[in-house]
């Protein structure tokens, strides 16, 4: 079982694709979907993330609120821009 976390976690830390699921927990197709699935699904469920609309701006404060306060990993600055204009596409405001 270790060894299963250990090869998930340095798929993580790669940016490698994980195979585990086809339909990406049911988030809609997008740039940044691949950036998503693997740095936000894998501490929680999609559905937190589908029943948000939040601006781009508070996506944006909650990704700094889980980095300092729940233990998310940093991103990559220019995953986390990937990430951030994802989720600001398909789970925004509008």
């Amino acid at each position: 079982m270790a060894r299963g976390l250990c090869v998930v976690l340095l798929g993580l830390a790669c940016g490698l694709p994980l195979q585990a699921s086809d339909d990406f927990g049911g988030l809609p197709e997008g740039d940044g979907r691949l950036e998503t699935y693997q740095n936000c699904l894998a501490c929680h469920s999609s559905a937190i993330i589908r029943q948000q609309r939040l601006s781009r701006e508070t996506w944006d404060e909650v990704l700094d609120w889980m980095v300092e306060q729940q233990g998310m990993w940093q991103m990559a600055p220019e995953v986390r821009e990937r990430v951030l204009d994802y989720l600001a596409e398909q789970f925004g405001r509008d």
